[in-house]
């Protein structure tokens, strides 16, 4: 038993050895050299640079931007503004993953009229960049007053675009 008190004793009483404080240490320095050397650059995405809208009529537009298609769906070229505060959706063929404009009208006047709207997108650089993608839709007016809307939604075709994209809006 003294024998085992005697071993007890003596490993509490040893010193800790010099070069395990000295790596002990290296490791410390180097880990506050690469915390003080750390460096975030954020990154801007400037994806969508512009919107050109171009209406002869009552229809105001509004460009509600980019994202990318959850579920394929077929073609609906033509749309009725609905009743005050409700939407209807107009949309070219759309493929799951391929990017999408989504883009609001509205018709501020109460005729029936109908008018065609051609939603035109482009990427890349140059003066006028490569054409992705053009939907042509039929927007007719509500026939009375309304606040209703009426979402066009517009597949790209790609599942990549190089930026600037640029989407060009004209109502007849």
């Amino acid at each position: 038993m003294s024998n085992l008190r005697a071993k007890i004793s003596k490993a509490t009483n040893k010193k800790v050895p010099v070069l395990a404080l000295v790596v002990v240490a290296m490791l410390g320095m180097v880990a506050g050299v690469l915390a003080a050397n750390l460096q975030v650059t954020p990154t801007t995405n400037s994806g969508e640079i512009g919107t050109y809208h171009t209406s002869t009529g009552s229809i105001t537009i509004a460009d509600n931007g980019l994202g990318v298609v959850s579920n394929g769906g077929a073609a609906s070229s033509s749309a009725t503004f609905p009743g005050n505060g409700l939407n209807n959706n107009v949309n070219d063929a759309l493929t799951a993953g391929d990017w999408f404009d989504k883009i609001t009208f509205t018709d501020t006047a109460i005729d029936g009229t109908a008018h065609t709207a051609t939603v035109t997108i482009r990427d890349g650089a140059g003066t006028a960049g490569s054409l992705v993608a053009s939907a042509t839709f039929t927007l007719t007016g509500p026939g009375a007053s309304s606040t209703g809307t009426i979402t066009a939604y517009v597949d790209t075709g790609v599942t990549t675009l190089t930026s600037p994209v640029t989407v060009y809006v004209t109502i007849t």
